[in-house]
């Protein structure tokens, strides 16, 4: 509530009052206020035909007062408790649509019950609806929750909108005819006079739409509206036909009791008279509107953001609707929400200020003060164009122009939900659309491999760098590693591929050692290296599915190696059994470098390699890049250091003053992330370099390197490199010439790794 205090401070209203006084305010909030007013006005006695027909339709005066009170309650709140000044928000048809149909229904509850008790209901029920509404904007926008249901499906969208534009569709017939559209009165609807009226309406229709299509400026709808009752009136004179004739045989509204005032607040005598039952019985109509209420807000606010070029604060803007809304439903008055096609008005004619939205509310006041006398004059088929204009404009947009934009499976969805709004009612067409849209999802999202890339340990190895002799044992052994990283939630419809893809590994394997396939290059499956890095969460039958894995991994005697498992993960698979660590059938380790390291380990120390004397750095230099003289020359330059495990060689971040060559043991490479973890990207180990980048002056990455073993490393600093580029330049070309190869090398295995993984 802090957003209405704050704005209706004396100096926030002093300063926005003198704003308020300059010409080009003044003239355009003139101008837009009066325009987006004038067609609240129409729509407002439009709406208030819909729902008070038929058996309602001697109440008309009242459900005009119920609309109009609601225009300008809603439209002068919004306005100055917007976050976007010039927001216009007014009664929609869509919660109109809703209304009438449960109106209608209320009627024929009660059609024996007396007149001012069905008024009294009808008139609670509205206003319930906009009470709930009002609430539960409110709330969620007191809340902040503004932000967390931004998302509907678009082809729900698209239903609501074609259904929309189906009910006021058939609400037109009723406005020009007070007879319901249903497949037993199209005979009558086909007879004179009730052929005439509709048809009129539908001409009137067909005008506002070509109109509208050919000129785009804001005067023209009113305009059209304007020439089309002038027309009537025309028609009626050159017909030699009078107003009470034309009122007798169905063409104007009314008649009215003169002098009536249009709105009236519910008193406690209405409320003693209102069967709450019958209001009851339409709880699901009730929610319905609720629930487009919210949903209009959210498609309202979602197209003002995209035309005017700014973010809105939604939970702001429930903050004001439902404010509005609360009003509205006291007063006795019905639901509105922000008016897309006048907010666009306001915005094209530059009038964006709280100055339009008050100004527009003034139409509808001076409505309320005239009485209910000039209603009388007003054509029905005038009135009704406006209803079949606004539902032919929705049916054109979602069953036309719709087919040329959505998939077939979302074009269909629009149309069955459409369907099911006519035969069985608005909230269940919109649950059955929901429905078709996630089981959609579903069967999309489920053709999606869940594994992002899949390889095996030939081309792929951990980021430990090995002897030659150990690199040509990986790459004839690798194939019993195959690793899988994962992506997306993990669910029944995505798990499966998982299992298939090991399941079919496995299998290929065994049928190589039965003698079915004589592929030498696959190697028995030893090792399944699973990574969960991409994985946003998994369900019970994923958790399944892992359960399976394991069994396979008893049964083809390979272990599951499980890397990047969130906390939660791995509680559900434990609960799941999914993991038994007991065995030696399952292991878990940080990173898949650090499991594909394991792996290779195990396959490294499975195998017997000729034994090997370990060398002195001159030994290993003499047979990377430098002859023996050349060796014991270089090992003049150098210093001898000894480390323990976990000393930090290089800091991240820190230049460095010497080249490092490492004699014996294994120094990792460690990049910081952000949130606090490290990642490896590099382990090294005897006869190799550390520290080149920073060694030739180049910006360091974010990197630590830190031994993992006791280690032996000699160092090379720049003023012994620089001594030497002086004595020994055949030296120094010979390092020159080994740095440049290792940073090939690094690069060709780098693409190799990539190639492998695609």
């Amino acid at each position: 509530m802090n957003l209405f205090i704050n704005r209706s401070s004396p100096a926030l209203l002093f300063q926005r009052m003198q704003s308020w006084v300059k010409p080009q305010v003044i003239v355009s909030s003139l101008s837009a206020g009066l325009v987006t007013g004038v067609i609240g006005v129409i729509r407002a006695i439009s709406y208030g035909s819909l729902v008070f027909s038929g058996a309602l339709a001697v109440h008309l005066p009242t459900g005009l007062g119920v609309t109009v009170f609601s225009t300008a309650i809603i439209t002068g709140l919004v306005g100055i408790t917007s976050t976007l000044p010039g927001l216009i928000a007014t009664p929609l048809a869509a919660p109109t649509a809703i209304l009438a149909i449960m109106a209608t229904a209320i009627a024929q509850e009660m059609a024996s019950a007396e007149p001012s008790e069905l008024l009294s209901t009808v008139l609670v029920a509205i206003a319930l609806t906009a009470l709930l509404t009002g609430g539960l904007l409110l709330g969620l926008g007191v809340f902040r929750q503004g932000e967390r249901i931004r998302f509907v499906p678009f082809p729900v969208i698209g239903g609501f909108m074609a259904g929309t534009g189906w009910l006021l569709t058939k609400g037109f017939f009723q406005i020009a005819t007070d007879t319901s559209l249903t497949w037993s009165t199209i005979t009558d609807l086909a007879q004179p006079p009730l052929l005439w009226q509709w048809l009129l309406g539908t001409g009137f229709a067909i005008a506002l739409l070509t109109a509208t299509q050919m000129w785009k400026q804001f005067w023209v709808m009113p305009a059209t509206l304007l020439i089309c009752a002038v027309g009537f009136f025309v028609v009626l004179w050159g017909a030699d036909i009078s107003i009470e004739q034309a009122r007798t045989a169905g063409w104007l509204l009314g008649p009215f009791p003169d002098g009536e005032q249009l709105w009236q607040p519910i008193t406690g005598a209405q409320l003693s008279q209102v069967n709450w039952m019958a209001i009851a019985h339409q709880s699901a109509s009730i929610l319905t509107v609720v629930f487009i209420s919210l949903l209009s807000l959210l498609l309202s606010n979602s197209s003002i953001e995209l035309v005017v070029g700014r973010d809105l604060n939604l939970s702001s803007e429930m903050k004001a609707v439902g404010l509005a809304n609360l009003a509205s439903g006291f007063g006795g008055g019905m639901v509105g929400n922000q008016a897309l096609p006048s907010t666009l008005l306001v915005h094209e004619i530059g009038a964006n200020y709280r100055l339009t939205g008050l100004i527009s509310a003034l139409p509808s006041v001076a409505v309320l003060a005239l009485g209910s006398s000039f209603l009388s004059y007003l054509p029905k088929a005038v009135l009704g164009s406006l209803i079949l204009y606004l539902g032919l404009s929705l049916l054109w947009q979602w069953l036309y122009q719709a087919y040329f934009k959505l998939p077939l499976s979302d074009y269909i969805t629009v149309w069955i939900t459409l369907i099911v709004i006519d035969m069985v009612g608005f909230l269940q067409g919109i649950v059955v659309g929901f429905v078709i849209t996630v089981i959609l999802f579903m069967y999309r999202y489920s053709q999606v491999n869940v594994a992002k890339q899949f390889f095996s340990g030939v081309g792929s190895h951990s980021n430990v760098k090995r002897s030659p002799a150990e690199e040509n044992l990986l790459h004839q052994k690798g194939s019993q590693i195959y690793a899988l990283e994962l992506q997306g939630f993990l669910f029944f419809g995505t798990a499966n591929y998982l299992l298939n893809n090991v399941r079919d590994r496995a299998v290929a394997t065994d049928s190589v050692q039965d003698g079915e396939e004589a592929n030498e290059s696959v190697e028995p499956l030893r090792y399944v290296v699973i990574d969960f890095r991409q994985v946003s969460g998994l369900d019970s039958s994923a958790v399944l599915t892992f359960n399976k894995i394991l069994k396979l991994a008893r049964k083809y005697d390979f272990t599951l190696v499980l890397t990047n498992l969130l906390p939660e993960f791995e509680a559900a698979l434990e609960q799941g059994q999914a993991i038994d660590m007991a065995c030696d059938r399952c292991q878990i380790y940080p990173d898949i470098d650090r499991g594909l390291e394991w792996c290779e380990q195990q396959i490294l120390g499975n195998v017997a390699l000729s034994s090997e004397i370990p060398l002195s750095l001159v030994e290993q230099m003499s047979q990377s890049f430098l002859t023996a003289s050349q060796a014991s020359q270089f090992m003049t330059y150098l210093n001898s250091h000894t480390f323990p495990a976990g000393h930090c060689v290089f800091r991240q971040g820190e230049m460095s003053t010497a080249l490092y060559f490492i004699e014996s043991g294994q120094v990792s490479v460690l990049l910081d992330l952000d949130d606090g973890r490290t990642k490896r990207l590099q382990s090294c180990s005897r006869g190799q370099l550390l520290g080149e980048m920073r060694f030739y002056d180049k910006v360091p990455l974010s990197t630590s390197v830190v031994t993992d073993t006791p280690s032996t490393l000699y160092s090379l600093s720049k003023q012994d490199f620089s001594r030497m580029q002086q004595e020994s330049p055949d030296l120094v070309q010979a390092l020159q010439r080994h740095i440049v190869e290792i940073l090939c090398e690094s690069l060709i295995r780098r693409g190799e790794q990539l190639r492998v993984m695609q």
